[in-house]
């Protein structure tokens, strides 16, 4: 048992986050008394402001015994001025930077007490690269640089990938406009639910009357947003899942020819492909047909052994028959995803699933880091055959070398919660080849558009560094009952009112 008490409640679940990066604590006991004494593990936290100015401090109990204390008077100061911001009357600022402070000061703590290192430091909760690239817009990279370092933490090595990304991403940035779109058009069917998978997806053999149901409402809350979309320009259209290509021919040929109806200009078309059992000679001629340059086939390793484990119900032999049919196909682009740290996998099974795929020399390869979300079977049962951490990090390490080896780029990264070794996930890719969405996604540089259960759109107001969203209900049934809403909350979000 964990307990916290903090004088922010506000930061409660911030400063958990930080707790488990050195804890496996899934519950935290938040106390309501800074005089309450707890059993098992337990951090006070306080955190006030006198004539003097601010005051932190916090004590580390174990078993009632106090373990450490740290106390520090923090400073907060304009990043570009160097002057001392009053936060207490600067409310824009004053959130933001005593969250910040807060969860450093938790994660220094913790740091001297277990005397380990976390690759990304005290970084939870946020984009990693978007972070990077806004502090070196105030103040240039190098000095970005040192504060990824100094102040937060992060290891050099994923300061240079961070810094890496962002360098590459820079050019897709030059051509945004004010009125550029994203559109994500979520397809929540797959042919089985693999173990580790939290996503709102349904068997879609299982689903037909309500797979049915739920394409006619997909389609007329599309064709509902048709005239708030004349003031925006469709820069991508990514179709995501659950996986796409679990519809039959009829039905994936009925929603490509709707999206291309309704998005007929874009810089883009994605569609994922991702589970090799549902890839056909004859989806991947409607693919091409539609005008669809990228897809993603993913086996997310080439061990059968494994495969079987998580329950992705397809061999190797699948994926190998499933590339060659799109490679014949002409696709301009095919992404292959990979999962490292999968139950009883080691660095000898990375290695040869990474040459696996190197034989058909996909464009892209997006390399993820297994998460133990809290919804998936995994989680639940609490496998005991998973890698280490340090043996996590060290196939993402191997992977990332192999990658550069073989002439790719890292051009994308994000972050999870539970993550094994508080690692990332990467996307990679042959020069030339970035998949635009997946950038203009996790950087926030351009408003989405998402239709679809559990899809969540943003509006990103540039010149006011500012973005609103909009969430789609995720239990599939209650988005067919309520999709009216669901098009009239987009409405708001992009200027159309009701």
């Amino acid at each position: 048992m964990f307990s916290l008490y903090t004088d922010t409640p506000e930061f409660f679940q911030d400063i958990c986050d930080e707790i488990r990066l050195f804890l496996p604590e899934k519950h935290i006991r938040q106390l309501d008394d800074k005089n309450e004494m707890d059993a098992g593990k337990m951090l006070r936290h306080f955190f006030w402001h006198d004539e003097a100015g601010w005051h932190t401090r916090l004590e580390y109990y174990i078993d009632g015994v106090l373990v450490l204390e740290k106390e520090a008077n923090p400073v907060f100061a304009d990043q570009k001025t160097g002057q001392d911001i009053d936060i207490k009357r600067n409310t824009l600022l004053s959130k933001k930077m005593r969250k910040h402070h807060v969860k450093l000061a938790v994660y220094e703590l913790l740091q001297e007490y277990y005397e380990r290192h976390m690759p990304w430091g005290s970084l939870t909760g946020i984009r990693p690269t978007k972070f990077l690239r806004e502090l070196a817009a105030a103040d240039g990279l190098e000095q970005a640089r040192r504060v990824f370092l100094d102040t937060y933490h992060v290891s050099p090595e994923k300061t240079d990938l961070a810094a890496r990304i962002t360098k590459v991403q820079e050019p897709f940035f030059a051509d945004v406009a004010e009125n550029d779109v994203d559109i994500y058009v979520g397809i929540p069917f797959c042919v089985s639910r693999c173990k580790y998978c939290s996503f709102i997806s349904r068997d879609v053999r299982q689903s037909e009357q309500l797979r049915d149901v739920y394409l006619q409402k997909l389609f007329y809350e599309m064709e509902k947003m048709r005239g708030t979309l004349g003031s925006y320009s469709v820069r991508t259209v990514y179709i995501g899942g659950g996986t796409p290509t679990a519809l039959g021919e009829r039905e994936l040929e009925v929603l490509l020819y709707r999206v291309n109806t309704l998005f007929p200009q874009k810089r883009e078309f994605t569609v994922e492909a991702g589970r090799p059992d549902t890839i056909t000679p004859e989806k991947l001629a409607l693919l091409q047909e539609a005008g669809v340059e990228r897809i993603s086939i993913n086996p997310q390793t080439t061990k059968d052994e494994t495969l079987e484990l998580i329950g992705r119900r397809h061999t190797t032999a699948d994926f190998f028959h499933a590339f060659e049919y799109a490679k014949e196909a002409g696709f301009k682009s095919i992404n292959t995803d990979i999962i490292l740290g999968l139950p009883k996998e080691d660095i000898h099974d990375l290695e040869h699933t990474l040459c696996d795929v190197m034989r058909f020399e996909p464009e892209n390869v997006t390399v993820h880091t297994l998460a133990l979300k809290r919804s998936s079977e995994f989680a639940l049962e609490r496998q005991s055959d998973l890698p280490s951490a340090q043996e996590a990090e060290e196939m993402v390490d191997f992977a990332q070398e192999f990658l550069l080896a073989h002439g790719y780029e890292p051009y994308y990264l994000y972050r999870q919660k539970y993550m094994n070794g508080n690692l990332e996930n990467v996307g990679f890719a042959k020069p030339g080849r970035e998949c635009v969405y997946n950038i203009d996604i996790m950087e926030e540089t351009v408003s989405n558009m998402a239709f679809g259960a559990g899809g969540i759109s943003k509006r990103v107001f540039g010149a006011q560094n500012r973005i609103e969203r909009a969430a789609n209900v995720k239990d599939l049934k209650h988005y067919t009952e309520r999709t009216d809403e669901m098009v009239a909350r987009k409405k708001e979000l992009f200027g159309q009112g009701n």
